[in-house]
């Protein structure tokens, strides 16, 4: 088991995440709403054991899957 240490997106507080246990990671561009960022940039993370939708981390996917490796 390998786990992997990202940055949650709202609190800035860690997660580690098993790498084996990873359904999908994908980037999400900020969301503007009349103008504004309702949503900034992040990556979603989200693991086999959860139909959460995923964690919102700060890291990249780059960054993510240099972890990984």
């Amino acid at each position: 088991m390998k786990l992997i240490k990202l940055t949650n997106l709202k609190d800035k507080r860690p997660i580690y995440v098993n790498v084996e246990m990873i359904g999908h990671i994908y980037e999400v561009e900020d969301k503007y709403e009349y103008g504004r960022i309702t949503e900034e940039a992040h990556t979603k993370v989200a693991v086999l054991t959860h139909n959460n939708g995923g964690f919102k981390v700060q890291e990249t996917l780059e960054i993510i899957l240099s972890l990984v490796k």
